[in-house]
């Protein structure tokens, strides 16, 4: 989990990939020697990209207390498990038929493993780690396990997904906490290990003055819906995740969890002696909630053409980073540039699905807000948005870019 005081978007660098680049060459306000110089040092020299990304979908860690030869294929069957509930945002995945032979050749689909050892942690009781001395980390085929997935009809989630803020109260014994930046560090190193198996990005708030003066511990205690929202605003994540824990008598630990988004609210509870397992059920939640809303199946034979122009692109980095996001989403198998205009740059994705996934998708990032279409636009601005617009051969989508 992070806080939303450094960075509220993991940066990556996607290297851009284009068909024909000499389709660049059109009228535009650029300098025509310096754009397609410039091209080529987006081409060796990528800028880094924002968006709501989670990498590493498909490797992760399991501990193991050897590193001998049945106990390592054990652990990449489990390893195996995690990544499919990860891509498909589903934990039933790994339990279909169509899938089991994805299991029998489970070597075969390991790119790389290797171990790590972990450090001695005195009075860890309860984690799972604890008197283990090592974990293998394990990196798998994504080619292929989602080709398998393709052809199993199971919903692929892409590595661009909703991020989610945690408003998180504990009381216990009477003495209430708030998980914010600074605070309640063992609670969100739980959350985020869950939310790193779920490949869910998830972040805190920074619980500062401005947050204090906009919601009261009580806000959150009673999941007081209009005051949470406001006083999220300031985080503009696309997700709101609230918990209420506290601990009853016996020991026994008891949650409750909603998820606001999309306008929609989801209610769960949870019990567990573990504190941690109660907070793993709240990321869970949001896992296989946000996971049955926006994974898909994609189906080979919709795969289409859609026009994306982008407004307010001046300069070469507007436009490495727009190329570079796009580049990046799972949806798009290929693009190329078909018209450069002086503030504005017309992409041509081919893409798995359709044009309302990919618009979907790309609302997810942080790098373009779309411009809703209109009707009856004069056909002499080609580059602004309408339904209307004659000789139209496939979907169209307008954005601007972001700052």
């Amino acid at each position: 989990m992070n806080d939303i005081s450094s960075s509220a978007i993991r940066r990556a660098v996607f290297p851009v990939w284009m068909k024909n680049p000499s389709l660049l060459v059109t009228a535009a306000n650029w300098s025509q020697r310096w754009l397609l110089y410039g091209l080529f040092l987006v081409l060796v020299f990528p800028l880094a990209a924002s968006a709501a990304e989670v990498r590493g979908l498909y490797e992760t860690e399991v501990v193991v207390t050897s590193q001998g030869r049945d106990e390592r294929h054990a652990a990449i069957r489990v390893a195996l498990d995690e990544v499919l509930v990860r891509i498909s945002g589903d934990r039933n995945t790994p339990r279909l038929a169509a899938l089991q032979g994805l299991y029998k050749r489970s070597l075969q689909l390991v790119q790389q493993y290797r171990y790590r050892t972990l450090p001695r942690v005195e009075g860890a009781g309860g984690d799972q780690a604890g008197g283990l001395g090592q974990v293998l980390w394990v990196s798998f085929d994504a080619a292929a396990i989602e080709q398998a997935l393709r052809r199993a009809g199971v919903p692929l989630w892409g590595q661009v997904r909703p991020a989610t803020l945690v408003w998180v109260v504990v009381d216990d014994g009477g003495v209430r906490s708030l998980m914010g930046a600074d605070t309640l560090p063992q609670l969100k190193k739980v959350m985020q290990q869950q939310a790193e198996r779920r490949g869910i990005p998830l972040f805190v708030p920074l619980w500062d003055l401005e947050d204090q003066m906009a919601l009261r511990f009580t806000d959150v205690w009673g999941n007081f819906q209009d005051a949470i929202l406001k006083a999220s605003a300031r985080y503009a994540t696309e997700a709101i995740l609230v918990g209420r824990l506290y601990r009853q008598r016996g020991g026994i630990w008891e949650s409750r969890w909603t998820l606001y988004q999309g306008g929609e609210s989801v209610h769960w509870q949870a019990s567990s002696p573990r504190q941690a397992e109660v907070l793993s059920a709240g990321v869970d939640g949001v896992a296989d909630h946000l996971g049955q809303r926006f994974a898909k199946v994609f189906d080979e034979s919709q795969s289409g053409r859609v026009n994306v122009i982008i407004n307010d692109v001046t300069t070469l980095e507007d436009y490495a980073r727009s190329a570079q996001f796009l580049q990046s989403l799972d949806l798009v198998t290929a693009m190329q540039v078909v018209a450069v205009a002086a503030s504005s740059v017309t992409f041509e994705l081919q893409i798995r699905g359709d044009s309302e996934g990919l618009a979907q998708i790309i609302s997810f990032g942080r790098t373009l807000l779309e411009i809703p279409a209109v009707v009856n636009v004069d056909h002499r601005e080609p580059l602004l948005p309408s339904r209307a617009m004659p000789g139209e051969a496939y979907d169209q989508l307008w954005f601007r870019l972001l700052p």
